[in-house]
């Protein structure tokens, strides 16, 4: 699967989308973009702003760099990786549902996630906005309703070409969803076990902290508060991917010599939901690339299995 990822990333780089002409978006939503189509519960957490539509197949996304944010900015005013993931993810869930039909409250069961970045775009303040150019690669449909989508998109900063980010996911009808899943354990009522130092995982608040400690090195418990709005915009029956993208990006850093880490690049593979109420072990492993540059694996196990595999490659510690 590894090689794969790698190689939808170097046909995004060589992909090439229609030149967006001048006028207003042919089919797009209301601004400020509803948060109900991004999926979040507060208006100030929806990055997307506009939705420009091609033809059936291209689209346009624009999206905002917050200036401050507790989760996606640094108290230097930088972004951080996970900004970008969720600008890609935030995306995704536009498209979805704003142009290739897919009905509210539908369930995104996410396959894999993958990034490349020049990171020069975080390492500066907030400036530009990001551009998304979005390029449906696959789509299957279960009569009128999708069943599998395949994104490819390419990131623009300033008008400057600054990355590419792919995401495959499927998905499922409320009453399927129910059907498979509706007896097991929410998290309404769960309690968060004890964080890692906040400033460990460069966060000012507990609440943000994804990581809990396991007494061993290179190695955490999966923590995700479910009075965090940001990690569970409703209530929910297993750990959101979003708190496992931040948890491996959080590990990163705490593997990190000097204690951060800023990827270039990540390539994601989710193989089975993380159950709440039923620990996750998280491991980090880094290692140095012949350029230099460090490289991050991380992983997670529940119950014995391997529930996600997140590589950071391509930037070194600093």
């Amino acid at each position: 699967m590894a090689s794969t990822i790698r190689d939808v990333h170097k046909e995004a780089h060589r992909a090439t989308f229609p030149e967006i002409t001048a006028g207003g978006p042919l089919n797009a939503p209301a601004l400020p973009v509803e948060k109900t189509l991004v999926h979040r519960a507060r208006l100030r957490d929806v990055l997307p702003t506009q939705l420009t539509r091609h033809d059936d197949t291209h689209f346009t996304v624009s999206a905002r760099r917050p200036r401050t944010h507790r989760l996606f900015v640094t108290a230097e005013g930088q972004s951080t990786a996970s900004l970008v993931l969720e600008t890609i993810r935030q995306s995704t869930l536009l498209v979805s549902h704003a142009e290739l039909g897919v009905p509210l409250g539908h369930h995104f069961v996410m396959h894999d996630l993958c990034h490349r970045l020049d990171t020069r775009l975080l390492t500066r303040a907030a400036a530009d906005d990001l551009t998304l150019d979005v390029h449906v690669a696959g789509l299957r449909r279960r009569g009128a309703v999708p069943s599998y989508v395949h994104l490819e998109m390419l990131l623009r900063s300033g008008g400057r070409l600054v990355g590419s980010g792919s995401i495959r996911f499927q998905l499922t009808s409320p009453a399927a969803y129910t059907r498979i899943r509706g007896h097991l354990p929410t998290s309404a009522g769960v309690a968060a076990a004890a964080p890692v130092d906040p400033a460990g995982v460069h966060h000012t608040q507990a609440c943000d902290v994804a990581l809990s400690p396991a007494g061993e090195p290179g190695g955490w418990l999966l923590r995700a508060d479910p009075a965090n709005e940001l990690f569970f915009d409703r209530v929910n029956d297993h750990v959101p991917a979003m708190v496992l993208v931040e948890a491996a990006q959080q590990a990163a850093h705490l593997s990190a010599p000097e204690g951060r880490f800023t990827p270039s690049s990540s390539e994601m593979r989710f193989s089975r939901y993380v159950e709440i109420g039923s620990p996750c072990r998280v491991a980090a492993h880094t290692s140095e690339n012949a350029d230099g540059t460090a490289s991050v694996s991380v992983t997670g196990h529940q119950d014995g299995q391997l529930a996600f595999v997140v590589r950071f490659g391509g930037s070194a510690a600093h």
